[in-house]
């Protein structure tokens, strides 16, 4: 990028690379200075055209890669902007040159300007353009817009064009000229010979003049000031830097001088003595600044007349700007004192005598620099009311025990609180003591006599009671503490529950299952819910309130004839542990039997019948009427197996010609056992 400065403060931004043209205005016009930069100097002298910034001009053709370097925008790009003879695409790597143009937003240009064959001239030799690759973008958009393709190709966050304020990047600029506020009446839009990308006016404004910045909406085109600055219908400005020259723009287009309007300056409030209101204009400004100032001449204070001995002094007061006149004494005029002899402890001073312009002496005690002493707690400060010695008062220190702080020690349980008197001080000692009592376990205080019934885990119960005499290790009274384990006293068949009553040290054992002893002197536990038989009676073990207790009721057998149970062929068997008896009529009774039998799983099976033994046979049952429950009582005993064996087989698979082994269990015995 290139610059161009005119004298009329324009800054012009040349892209070289896209052609793009940026105006800026930056200052004020100077007609002693010509327009000059790359373009040359704008003098009508074409032998100083090569003319640097610094005034100095290039002479030899050689050096014109000086004068281009030296009207170039500043950036923080260092290297200088050379191409190398001789690069191209064979030599060098362009894969990061093609994989950019070959985006989608690049192809419409591709049948007018191959990718190859642009990388192949403008960036195998072009060190800038490797690191400066929206230059390059830039480069080859221009000259597909030569050939009238248009390619919208930046985007606000990739290879932005920043416009000036007012202004918009717009892409496939298509118009030679812009509408402006001179040919907005007759403008009629016309078609170059190729597109450009541009800043444009945003839309709703217009360019004010073809050469200015300024992008305005049409109703500022009506004026123009002296500076070419667009001015709307009824707009006010100062047309001078340094004086007041007011101009209005009017509906016609016509500007006008006026005059300034001053009614709306404030006026200030001058409240101080002498003081007024004076205007005063400033450079630049169209209506005075009113400030306050101060006018001697209307001061009305009057200059007094001093005696002898006393001289004119002048001063000034904050709240006035007039001069304040008094009179004050002069020391050489009053007559000569002699000085008195003041006490060690004493000093000289002078003081107003009679007359308020002279001075008498005067003895002064001095400073007292003997320490008031810092009293105790308890303690007031008194002065001595009897010393007329000296200068200075004599303190001392008063105890007044009514001041003294309440006890702040607090005593532990078993502690007493005692007051102590401490020589020195005003204010007693307290500590605490052991009283006279037992203390338990730090924190239980018990009276001599008292007792105490502590429960503590593992459902063990102390007893704790307070003797009479001191315990000499521990300086309390003495304690007889005796434990007991109050769950030792409960059966197998019991738990233990604390006692309800805190001055009664264990609780009562309840029953959780039932204890029975048989006619041998053999003790079983059986379980809540339970029932047994024993010696043709039956007991259960129910759940009650107060525990588990054991509910016994007679066995009620029906009636039964051996004599006729022998007539008919059956066999006599007792059921209800022998306490009834059944007739079995058909002999078979509960046995193990062998079955010969082809087992089958799935689709493997044995290859013979295999012998196998289960449990057939009759068991007894009944039903008799239990006076005790109101009820029929139901025995039923089932042909059951006693102990059983694992046994394993070989079995044929037909499914995959495989032999597999099949375990299974048989019972080694059965008998009648009740269901």
């Amino acid at each position: 990028m290139y610059l161009i400065q005119t004298p009329g403060g324009v800054s012009i931004q040349w892209y070289h690379s896209t052609g793009i043209l940026v105006l800026q205005y930056i200052t004020t016009y100077n007609a002693s200075v010509p327009t000059r930069g790359l373009c040359g100097c704008c003098d009508g002298n074409p032998e100083d055209d090569l003319r640097l910034p610094n005034g100095t001009v290039v002479r030899e053709l050689g050096d014109m890669m000086l004068f281009l370097q030296a009207w170039r925008v500043p950036t923080t790009d260092e290297s200088e902007h050379m191409r190398r003879i001789g690069d191209n695409c064979t030599t060098g790597d362009c894969s990061t040159c093609l994989s950019m143009l070959y985006q989608r937003a690049f192809m419409p240009c591709h049948s007018k300007v191959p990718p190859e064959q642009f990388c192949d001239i403008m960036w195998a030799g072009d060190l800038h353009y490797k690191d400066h690759q929206c230059d390059f973008l830039a480069a080859y958009v221009a000259v597909c817009y030569t050939h009238q393709v248009c390619i919208s190709w930046r985007r606000h966050n990739f290879c932005p064009l920043r416009c000036p304020p007012g202004k918009e990047y717009q892409p496939c600029v298509s118009t030679c000229t812009s509408r402006t506020c001179l040919n907005r009446e007759y403008y009629e839009e016309s078609t170059c010979s190729f597109v450009r990308e541009e800043c444009v006016c945003r839309s709703g404004t217009i360019l004010h003049r073809a050469d200015s910045p300024y992008c305005v909406t049409e109703d500022r085109c009506v004026c123009t000031d002296n500076e070419g600055n667009p001015r709307a219908p009824g707009e006010l400005w100062n047309g001078s830097t340094r004086s007041c020259c007011l101009y209005k723009c009017l509906e016609n287009g016509s500007v006008v001088a006026v005059d300034p309007d001053c009614s709306s300056v404030p006026t200030p409030l001058c409240e101080r003595e002498g003081e007024y209101v004076l205007d005063v204009v400033e450079e630049g400004a169209c209506c005075p600044k009113k400030i306050c100032d101060c006018n001697m001449t209307i001061c009305e204070s009057e200059v007094p007349s001093c005696d002898i001995g006393n001289r004119l002094v002048v001063g000034y007061s904050a709240l006035s700007c007039c001069p304040e006149y008094r009179c004050e004494c002069d020391p050489t005029a009053c007559p000569p004192m002699s000085a008195p002899r003041c006490r060690d402890d004493q000093f000289l001073v002078e003081v107003r005598g009679e007359k308020p312009c002279c001075y008498s002496y005067l003895c002064v005690c001095e400073s007292c620099i003997e320490p008031i002493p810092t009293c105790s707690r308890g303690e007031i400060l008194a002065v001595d009311i009897n010393n007329t010695y000296s200068c200075c008062p004599h303190y001392y220190c008063v105890c007044d025990v009514s001041l003294c702080p309440e006890s702040s020690v607090s005593c532990a349980p078993g502690l007493t609180l005692v007051q102590a008197t401490i020589a020195g001080n005003c204010c007693p000692q307290y500590h605490c003591e052991k009283a006279e009592v037992c203390l338990f376990q730090g924190v239980t205080v018990l009276g001599p006599g008292q007792s105490l019934v502590q429960y503590l885990e593992g459902e063990l119960c102390y007893t704790v009671h307070c003797l009479h005499h001191r315990d000499l290790e521990s300086g309390f009274y003495a304690m007889d503490v005796s434990s007991v384990n109050c769950s030792q006293k409960c059966g197998p068949h019991q738990v233990y529950e604390p006692s309800t009553d805190p001055q009664v040290c264990c609780g009562s054992c309840k029953n959780i299952s039932c204890t029975f002893t048989d006619e041998n002197r053999t003790t079983d536990l059986f379980a809540a819910g339970s029932s047994w038989v024993e010696n043709c009676t039956r007991y259960d073990c129910v759940e009650t309130a107060v525990g588990a207790v054991i509910l016994a009721s007679g066995v009620v057998c029906p009636p039964f004839n051996d004599t006729e149970c022998l007539q008919i062929g059956g066999v006599v068997q007792t059921y209800v542990d022998g306490c009834c008896k059944t007739c079995k009529e058909d002999g078979k009774t509960c046995k193990r039997v062998a079955i010969r039998t082809t087992i089958r799983k799935d689709d493997c099976r044995s290859n013979a019948p295999v012998t196998v033994y289960s449990c057939d046979g009759k068991c007894p049952s009944a039903t008799i009427f239990n006076f005790n429950i109101n009820s029929h009582a139901r025995f039923c005993k089932c042909c059951r197996e006693s102990g059983l064996q694992t046994r394993s087989i070989t079995l044929y698979c037909s499914r995959n010609s495989t032999i597999v082994e099949y375990s299974f269990q048989e019972p080694l015995d059965c008998s009648c056992q009740w269901n």
